[in-house]
């Protein structure tokens, strides 16, 4: 990558991997073990080089990194509106604005959404982050995904029960919702792929 170092060009493919594996950024103790950092200053001062050069933005929390890409390397994708991890209530859907993205994080028919609330924080999602989604991947047992409940959005881990399906949060102060066969429409919006850092 032009500008960047061979160490400056790993850390940032590590942090590349872990959105597109974990859906979140490494924590810096995590790029001092995958690096043999002697302290996190070694990873803070590649993190401060790639913030420099534009590759990234950082602000407050251990994983508090947002990929903003490189020259050809980023590609768009909408930002649609806000999603609750929280009570169920209507997400808005209006194009906001175009969020560049990793390439590798590119994909037919991907959009993202901005969380409102801490229901999903067990996962490293909280208020404020932008998640992306995909409407066309197959969403399996416990995965994280936008449920559409009588044209509500939410954004849960979905648990398949006999004659019911269960939204279940990762912060434990929030009961799961349960919704029998019949007893609402639900509607699965698309599957939490990754997740970015908001710029604000």
């Amino acid at each position: 990558m032009e500008g960047l170092t061979p160490r400056q060009e790993e850390v940032f493919d590590f942090i590349l991997n872990n959105l597109e594996e974990r859906g979140y950024p490494p924590s810096i103790r995590e790029i001092c073990e995958e690096f043999n950092f002697s302290s996190t200053r070694g990873a803070l001062r590649h993190l401060e080089a790639l913030e420099k050069k534009g590759f990234i933005s950082r602000g407050s929390g251990a994983r508090a990194i947002q990929v903003l890409g490189s020259p050809g390397s980023a590609s768009y994708i909408p930002l649609v509106g806000e999603v609750p991890a929280g009570p169920l209530r209507y997400a808005s859907e209006e194009v906001e604005e175009w969020i560049p993205v990793p390439r590798r994080l590119q994909g037919e028919g991907r959009f993202l959404l901005r969380v409102r609330g801490d229901s999903m924080i067990g996962d490293a999602i909280n208020d404020g982050d932008l998640v992306i989604v995909d409407p066309r991947l197959g969403v399996e047992e416990g995965e994280v995904v936008v449920a559409l409940v009588d044209g509500e959005a939410t954004v849960k881990r979905l648990r398949r029960r006999k004659g019911a399906i269960e939204l279940e949060a990762s912060n434990p102060a929030y009961s799961p919702l349960k919704i029998a066969e019949g007893e609402a429409e639900v509607r699965l919006a698309g599957k939490v792929v990754a997740l970015l850092r908001d710029r604000l």
